[in-house]
């Protein structure tokens, strides 16, 4: 059951919405360019299908400023299990049951990133290749992003068809429990899955969908 709801706790850890403090002064990653996109701009919303844990899930673009957008994201929690572990995650706002909390990204043509007052944590460069590396030191530990692997095929189920993938994998936040995340993007689509890897093998995954699709 606490590993159930460690898993929600990890949706909100994968959309960015732990703020994080920087404890040793490391070279943060640089603000990606290229254009801000269709899914980058307000009234955009997103939806996730495969998680049961939560209701009443809400994300949605609420305000773009140059080159960054704010998201507002809400869902519901019951379980005192689930509440305890969200209660364990910094920065969100609580309404009885419903938590809710906003975070910027610059979402580009080029990919996506997001932005805190201490610098930026890149999720992907679409034009990267297999290897490449994204980094930021974040309540001492050091977080890293590398892309695994990128798709030549249409070869990842997405709605009704297949679509190419760079699969990028994230170590070092030190979760209890989780040996790491697992991100799969697409140029067109932005994020469009998350993967919860467990100590124990077993693996959770779930799909994320925009309203507005990059051109």
């Amino acid at each position: 059951m606490k590993k159930k709801w460690m898993y929600l706790g990890l949706l909100i850890t994968a959309f960015g919405l732990n703020s994080c403090e920087l404890i040793d002064n490391i070279k943060a990653d640089g603000k990606i360019g290229g254009s801000t996109t269709p899914m980058s701009e307000v009234g955009n919303t997103f939806t996730v299908s495969g998680l049961a844990e939560a209701t009443n899930v809400t994300a949605a673009v609420t305000a773009l400023e140059g080159d960054v957008s704010e998201v507002a994201i809400s869902m519901t929690l019951t379980d005192p299990t689930a509440k305890e572990i969200a209660k364990a995650i910094p920065d969100l706002n609580w309404e009885g049951d419903k938590i809710s909390v906003k975070r910027k990204y610059r979402i580009t043509d080029e990919g996506i990133q997001s932005v805190h007052d201490e610098g930026n944590l890149t999720m992907v460069k679409y034009d990267d290749k297999v290897g490449d590396t994204y980094s930021l030191k974040m309540n001492g530990k050091n977080v890293r992003r590398e892309i695994t692997s990128k798709s030549t095929d249409d070869d990842y189920p997405y709605a009704f068809f297949d679509i190419k993938v760079l699969k990028v994998e994230e170590t070092g936040r030190g979760l209890p429990g989780v040996s790491k995340l697992v991100y799969f993007l697409n140029h067109r689509f932005g994020l469009v899955g998350i993967r919860v890897d467990f100590e124990d093998g077993s693996q959770r995954e779930f799909n994320v969908f925009s309203f507005k699709e990059n051109s």
